[in-house]
């Protein structure tokens, strides 16, 4: 018989050990949760990205990869500029960008440019790791790393200004799964997931230095700073309403602390002052292209008031889960009425009314500043302020249909911090009140879409709106300390949402094609060679831009390099056309030797001329691609390539 080992081990250890891992995961659940969650959707490719769409396919009849749900045309920002921007990046191994007609698109698509941009825009200086890390993993990574920060650091900082970390998961998710995040690709979690991390991150520093842990203290206040200085690199409509007010809020919390006065200001200051000297560092680094933007026609001299829309653009966000189905009557998009739950806003007013709230000094400090702005940004919406709101500094930067596509995400932190410290009464009244309130705004917005935005939303999908919306904050209201209230208020909210965006895995076609393949090896030849591309389709420059080949055609994002668009147009007589920001610049080519501009739409510009013409302009332009047939001196056909189903011609050009 073999000898054989005793088995010495203390089942009651075993069993110990088991439950003191389970405390510990149970514990750091909200850490564990969101973080390993990230990681599996970066290791698969995951986003929400549109770049599927039929347009971005070499065969629209033949899509390669896996896409879950159907691409939104309506998000042509995410798709046809910002995502490939990102990709572009990915391609280069972090190359600068060369658009000779722009200044750089990298601050607003916040790609790093310099020592100080590539801190503080630390994801998009990842992406250099093209050449190293699978594509579709960087462009993860980037995508999702707004939302992890969301979901980490906006409970912690529910708790650190004295309310509940279960309501702050509740409000991350209700940001997640608002209409106006779907349909606006993401872009308020962009702006609220560094603003939540960076605030997080200013209390803790302060908290530390405290409790004399200098370096740890300062550590977390410099980055609080580095992700402060986010804030003005993204959609400022947006920003200003969502960001502003948060920081605000924190800035409040740190005033209001049991410390003494000069303690409370140094510590501010060193928040501030973090937060100041990497936003003037990154505005000194990329001045020319922020320059550029102030200067433009549009949006660098356009100047809005407060004024009144529609009671459907105000509250008729819980009647949005059919957007995708019924879509809206022209001129109305899906985004353009797309916003978040506003009628929270008034629910709270009901609830402050009511006097049954607990909360302390910081939570008052926290709450109040949200709710007074998120009632101010109300009113830029539903009143008129005449002449004198456009001399407002900063509000006069948002337009009414802006500011309520962002005063619903303050209605949502405003609502959550104060439920997190809402006692429960016995007596229902209070509860059906809010629960009414809600109901009767959801179905007020709902009947004005329908007869504004869209008329095909039935009056009984309206109702089950009101009923569904009144069920929850009623829940709500009722049972703040029960955990299902939570969950149902999540189940509705993501009800909404969840086939508003196709769920990508990996690039697509962008990537697997080997039409995308060509440009892959095109566009790092000419950037050795320092040569330019042109086309006739933005379909093929967001092609171009996604496989990092240098064109002249393309997004001006920011604004003009004005020297470069004189070349074309001596003398600047078309400057209102080609001095804005948002610009799509496309050719459609000639037999003529003259140059002419035609702006079919506001933001697009087309410049007709032949391609002879316009590298005796641009010398360095040395490539053109047509989807029909050239004819001219300094012209050689090249290759062929299919795009969006289309066959286009690639010719050489002779300087």
């Amino acid at each position: 018989m073999p000898r054989t080992t005793p088995d010495t081990t203390d089942p009651s250890e075993a069993s110990a050990l088991g439950k003191r891992l389970w405390r510990w995961t149970n514990h750091r659940a909200g850490y564990v949760i969101p973080i390993a969650t990230y990681v599996l959707l970066v290791l698969f490719g995951v986003t929400l990205s549109n770049i599927g769409i039929s347009s971005l396919r070499e065969d629209p009849a033949a899509p390669l990869g896996i896409q879950i749900g159907s691409s939104q045309g309506i998000r042509s920002d995410e798709w046809g500029t910002e995502s490939p921007l990102w990709l572009g990046e990915i391609a280069r191994g972090g190359a600068q960008q060369v658009a000779p007609l722009s200044v750089s698109n990298d601050f607003f698509a916040q790609l790093p440019d310099g020592p100080a941009s590539s801190i503080v825009f630390f994801d998009g200086t990842l992406l250099a790791l093209g050449p190293w890390v699978p594509d579709q993993m960087l462009f993860a990574a980037k995508w999702w790393l707004p939302t992890l920060l969301l979901f980490l650091a906006l409970p912690v900082w529910f708790r650190q200004v004295g309310g509940s970390r279960r309501w702050g998961y509740l409000a991350a998710f209700l940001i997640f799964a608002a209409p106006g995040t779907a349909w606006w690709s993401g872009r308020p979690i962009n702006t609220l997931g560094f603003v939540a991390a960076g605030c997080a991150l200013a209390i803790y520093g302060v908290q530390s230095l405290a409790q004399r842990r200098w370096w740890r203290g300062a550590a977390a206040i410099i980055v609080s700073g580095i992700l402060l200085a986010r804030l003005p690199t993204y959609y400022q409509p947006l920003a200003i309403v969502i960001g502003i007010p948060l920081i605000l809020a924190t800035a409040a919390v740190l005033l209001t602390r049991s410390a003494p006065w000069r303690e409370r200001l140094w510590t501010l200051a060193a928040v501030g002052g973090s937060s100041i000297l990497w936003t003037g560092l990154l505005f000194w680094e990329n001045r020319a292209a922020f320059i550029a933007g102030l200067s433009t026609l549009y949006p660098g001299d356009r100047v809005s008031t407060g004024g009144a829309t529609t009671p459907g653009m105000v509250f008729g966000a819980t009647n949005l889960g059919v957007l995708e189905k019924i879509g809206t009557a022209f001129p109305s998009n899906q985004s353009e009425i797309s916003t978040s739950f506003t009628v929270l806003l008034v629910v709270l007013v009901v609830l402050v009314a009511a006097r049954r709230w607990s909360g302390g000094r910081a939570l008052a400090a926290a709450l109040i500043p949200i709710a007074a702005l998120g009632l101010f940004w109300l009113s830029w919406g539903t009143v008129s302020w005449g002449s004198w709101g456009a001399m407002i500094p900063l509000a006069n930067r948002v337009p009414n249909t802006r500011a309520m596509l962002g005063v619903g995400y303050l209605a949502i932190l405003a609502f959550c911090l104060f439920m997190s410290q809402w006692r429960a009464v016995q007596r229902r009244a209070v509860p059906v009140l809010a629960g009414a309130t809600a109901a009767f705004l959801s179905a007020y917005g709902g009947s004005s879409l329908q007869t504004t935005a869209m008329p095909n939303l039935g009056d009984l999908y309206i109702w089950a709106c009101a009923l569904a919306t009144g069920v929850v904050v009623y829940a709500l209201v009722a049972f703040p300390t029960k955990r299902w209230p939570l969950l149902l208020a999540a189940v509705a909210a993501a009800a909404l949402t969840i086939t508003a965006q196709p769920v990508l895995f990996g690039l697509g076609d962008l990537r697997a094609s080997s039409t995308a393949q060509k440009f892959m090896a095109w566009g790092s030849e000419s950037m050795a060679d320092g040569t330019l591309w042109a086309s006739t389709s933005q379909d093929v420059d967001s092609l171009m831009t996604a496989t990092g080949t240098p064109a002249l055609s393309g997004r001006q994002q920011i604004g003009p390099d004005s020297s470069e668009w004189l070349k074309l147009d001596p003398g600047g007589a078309h400057e209102e056309m080609w001095n804005r920001g948002g610009l799509h610049v496309t050719y459609a080519w000639a037999d003529d030797d003259d140059v002419t501009f035609e702006q079919p739409y506001p933001d697009t510009i087309v410049i007709r001329t032949s391609p002879c013409e316009l590298v005796r302009r641009i010398d360095s332009f040395a490539h053109a691609i047509s989807p029909t047939p050239l004819q001219g001196d300094c012209l050689a056909e090249v290759d062929t390539f299919m795009w969006g189903g289309i066959e286009y011609r690639v010719y050489d050009v002779a300087r």
